[in-house]
Formats: C-alpha cells, structure tokens, sequence
C-alpha cells in the first residue's frame, strides 16, 4: 500500500515516516504539499495524509480537487485545526477521517492497520 503524506512540517513528515515504516506492505511517500494538487493523483497513492494548513497550499482546496478526480482513494486529515468548522469543511469536501496532530497518532496507526488488512496490493475501489 502506498500512503502519501502531505505536510509541510518535516517533523511530521519524519514521525509518519518513522511509524509507518513499521507496518508490512507499507510504502510512504512524502511531499511538502508545496508542490501542485495534480502531482498527489498522478503518484497513485492508496491512502493520503493531509494536513489542512501548509505554508503555500490550503489542504482543504488539495483535499476537494482529490475527491474530485480520484473519490476512491480514502484521505485523512491530520491537523492542529481540530474544531467543528474544520471537521465539518472536512466531511463536506470528502475527508474519510480527522485525527488531532497532538494526540491521535495511534488511531492514524488503528486506521493504517484496518487498511492494509483490506488492501489487496492496489486502490480500494
């Protein structure tokens, strides 16, 4: 399964990696989220990790274009915006999933784990 991490803090970026790494069949890429929206789509990932603010996207618009031209691929979003407006944004626009930077990086890790025991080496849809 390839999860694409899109953050722009390398600190983030570096833990993801770090955690990740530990599971089978796991493949992290990783972009700042500088980069253009298009580039997440052509990499095919199988799961996406979004932060919703990066220092010259906005990944609430990142994450509304995604869901547009690849629904099927699941997103979560992993931010220090955890209030109801950006959970709401987040499900309006196709968010799978809201964890908390500070505090829910096991229950990213419960997600990855569900994930990749459904997976079947491609997209789940």
């Amino acid at each position: 399964m390839r999860v694409l991490v899109v953050d722009d803090s390398s600190i983030i970026r570096g833990r993801l990696l770090s955690m990740l790494s530990a599971f089978d069949g796991v493949n992290v890429m990783g972009i700042t989220g500088d980069e253009d929206w298009r580039i997440i789509g052509g990499l095919s990932p199988d799961f996406v990790v979004l932060d919703i603010k990066l220092k010259k996207r906005n990944g609430l618009d990142i994450l509304k274009k995604l869901k547009k031209v690849c629904p099927c691929i699941p997103v979560a979003m992993l931010t220090n915006y955890y209030d109801d407006y950006y959970i709401n944004k987040c499900r309006e626009f196709g968010a799978d999933y809201f964890f908390d930077k500070s505090c829910d990086f096991d229950l990213l890790a419960d997600v990855i784990t569900e994930i990749t025991k459904q997976d079947n080496g491609g997209l789940l849809c």
